[in-house]
Protein backbone atom coordinates (compact mmCIF):
# COMPACT_ATOMS: atom_id res chain seq x y z
CA UNK A 1 0.00 0.00 0.00
CA UNK A 2 1.50 3.57 -1.18
CA UNK A 3 1.77 6.28 1.18
CA UNK A 4 0.67 10.07 0.17
CA UNK A 5 3.10 12.49 1.35
CA UNK A 6 2.98 16.14 0.62
CA UNK A 7 5.57 19.07 0.94
CA UNK A 8 3.63 21.95 3.00
CA UNK A 9 6.47 24.41 3.11
CA UNK A 10 6.04 25.92 -0.32
CA UNK A 11 6.95 29.30 0.25
CA UNK A 12 10.13 28.55 0.04
CA UNK A 13 10.41 27.02 -3.37
CA UNK A 14 8.03 29.32 -4.92
CA UNK A 15 10.26 32.18 -3.64
CA UNK A 16 13.20 30.33 -5.04
CA UNK A 17 11.46 29.81 -7.83
CA UNK A 18 10.48 33.22 -8.55
CA UNK A 19 13.90 34.37 -8.16
CA UNK A 20 15.33 32.15 -10.65
CA UNK A 21 12.41 32.83 -13.31
CA UNK A 22 12.68 36.48 -12.93
CA UNK A 23 16.90 36.35 -13.07
CA UNK A 24 16.63 34.54 -16.23
CA UNK A 25 14.02 36.53 -18.04
CA UNK A 26 15.99 39.54 -16.93
CA UNK A 27 17.08 41.62 -20.41
CA UNK A 28 20.48 42.45 -19.21
CA UNK A 29 21.46 39.21 -17.99
CA UNK A 30 20.79 37.53 -21.37
CA UNK A 31 23.94 36.98 -23.93
CA UNK A 32 23.65 37.71 -27.81
CA UNK A 33 25.60 34.70 -28.94
CA UNK A 34 27.79 35.29 -32.01
CA UNK A 35 27.44 33.15 -35.72
CA UNK A 36 29.89 34.38 -38.07
CA UNK A 37 28.46 34.52 -41.45
CA UNK A 38 31.47 32.82 -42.75
CA UNK A 39 30.78 29.22 -40.47
CA UNK A 40 27.05 29.20 -41.11
CA UNK A 41 26.99 27.49 -44.63
CA UNK A 42 28.50 24.84 -44.47
CA UNK A 43 27.63 25.46 -40.47
CA UNK A 44 30.84 25.35 -39.10
CA UNK A 45 30.94 24.16 -35.44
CA UNK A 46 34.37 24.91 -34.82
CA UNK A 47 34.52 28.58 -35.52
CA UNK A 48 31.25 29.40 -34.05
CA UNK A 49 32.65 27.36 -30.91
CA UNK A 50 35.54 29.82 -31.23
CA UNK A 51 33.45 33.20 -31.67
CA UNK A 52 31.62 31.86 -28.81
CA UNK A 53 34.46 30.70 -26.02
CA UNK A 54 34.30 33.21 -23.28
CA UNK A 55 30.38 32.77 -22.94
CA UNK A 56 31.37 29.04 -23.11
CA UNK A 57 33.79 29.86 -20.26
CA UNK A 58 31.69 32.12 -17.98
CA UNK A 59 28.70 29.44 -17.82
CA UNK A 60 30.96 26.43 -17.33
CA UNK A 61 30.18 25.11 -13.71
CA UNK A 62 27.99 28.26 -13.16
CA UNK A 63 25.13 27.23 -14.79
CA UNK A 64 22.28 24.59 -14.09
CA UNK A 65 19.09 26.41 -15.43
CA UNK A 66 19.10 27.98 -18.94
CA UNK A 67 16.85 29.40 -21.54
CA UNK A 68 17.27 30.38 -24.97
CA UNK A 69 15.62 33.44 -26.77
CA UNK A 70 15.56 33.80 -30.21
CA UNK A 71 14.61 37.57 -32.43
CA UNK A 72 14.25 38.30 -36.01
CA UNK A 73 16.35 39.85 -38.27
CA UNK A 74 17.04 42.98 -37.52
CA UNK A 75 15.10 43.17 -33.94
CA UNK A 76 15.91 43.36 -30.87
CA UNK A 77 12.41 42.03 -29.39
CA UNK A 78 13.96 38.41 -28.13
CA UNK A 79 11.16 35.91 -27.30
CA UNK A 80 11.83 32.41 -25.20
CA UNK A 81 12.15 29.50 -26.89
CA UNK A 82 13.60 26.80 -24.48
CA UNK A 83 14.14 26.22 -20.77
CA UNK A 84 16.45 23.41 -19.73
CA UNK A 85 18.50 22.38 -17.25
CA UNK A 86 21.80 20.32 -16.52
CA UNK A 87 23.88 19.92 -14.37
CA UNK A 88 26.87 22.47 -13.11
CA UNK A 89 29.57 20.22 -14.30
CA UNK A 90 28.35 19.38 -17.82
CA UNK A 91 26.91 22.88 -18.57
CA UNK A 92 29.05 23.80 -20.81
CA UNK A 93 28.51 20.54 -23.44
CA UNK A 94 25.32 20.84 -22.86
CA UNK A 95 24.47 24.15 -23.97
CA UNK A 96 26.96 23.92 -26.62
CA UNK A 97 25.26 20.38 -27.95
CA UNK A 98 21.88 22.90 -28.09
CA UNK A 99 23.93 26.24 -29.90
CA UNK A 100 26.61 24.91 -31.93
CA UNK A 101 27.52 21.27 -32.17
CA UNK A 102 25.13 18.32 -30.85
CA UNK A 103 25.74 14.56 -30.39
CA UNK A 104 23.23 12.71 -32.52
CA UNK A 105 21.72 10.88 -29.03
CA UNK A 106 20.68 14.01 -27.85
CA UNK A 107 17.32 16.22 -27.75
CA UNK A 108 19.44 19.32 -28.26
CA UNK A 109 17.55 22.16 -30.14
CA UNK A 110 20.44 22.81 -32.92
CA UNK A 111 18.45 21.95 -35.24
CA UNK A 112 16.15 24.87 -34.74
CA UNK A 113 18.98 26.81 -33.63
CA UNK A 114 20.46 26.71 -37.04
CA UNK A 115 17.76 26.85 -39.13
CA UNK A 116 16.73 30.03 -37.15
CA UNK A 117 20.34 31.41 -37.76
CA UNK A 118 20.41 31.02 -41.60
CA UNK A 119 17.34 33.06 -41.93
CA UNK A 120 19.32 35.67 -39.82
CA UNK A 121 17.78 35.61 -36.58
CA UNK A 122 19.58 36.02 -33.56
CA UNK A 123 20.01 33.92 -30.39
CA UNK A 124 20.66 34.44 -26.85
CA UNK A 125 21.19 32.77 -23.56
CA UNK A 126 20.96 33.67 -19.98
CA UNK A 127 21.13 31.49 -16.84
CA UNK A 128 21.00 30.62 -13.10
CA UNK A 129 22.98 28.51 -10.77
CA UNK A 130 20.52 26.62 -8.43
CA UNK A 131 21.43 25.27 -4.75
CA UNK A 132 21.33 22.79 -3.82
CA UNK A 133 21.80 21.17 -7.77
CA UNK A 134 18.79 18.72 -7.39
CA UNK A 135 16.22 21.29 -7.18
CA UNK A 136 17.30 22.01 -10.87
CA UNK A 137 14.48 19.38 -11.99
CA UNK A 138 11.90 20.98 -9.91
CA UNK A 139 12.84 24.36 -11.47
CA UNK A 140 13.16 23.68 -14.97
CA UNK A 141 9.66 22.02 -14.76
CA UNK A 142 7.73 24.41 -12.80
CA UNK A 143 9.25 27.11 -15.26
CA UNK A 144 8.27 24.97 -18.34
CA UNK A 145 4.85 24.92 -17.14
CA UNK A 146 4.79 28.72 -16.46
CA UNK A 147 5.96 29.83 -19.58
CA UNK A 148 3.80 27.98 -22.63
CA UNK A 149 5.59 30.49 -25.11
CA UNK A 150 8.30 28.19 -24.63
CA UNK A 151 7.93 26.31 -27.82
CA UNK A 152 10.97 24.80 -28.23
CA UNK A 153 10.24 22.45 -24.93
CA UNK A 154 8.37 19.01 -25.75
CA UNK A 155 5.78 19.72 -22.97
CA UNK A 156 5.20 23.04 -24.84
CA UNK A 157 5.05 21.85 -28.77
Amino acid sequence: MGLYMKYRQTESLEELLKQAAQRLMEKDRRVELSYPNSSLSPWNADDIGRANEQILSALSGAANVYAIFTAPRNSEVFSLRYIGKTKKKLARQRIRNHLIKKHEKTGAKLKQVEEHIKIGGKLAISWVGIEPESLRSYIEEELIRRYPAADWNRENA
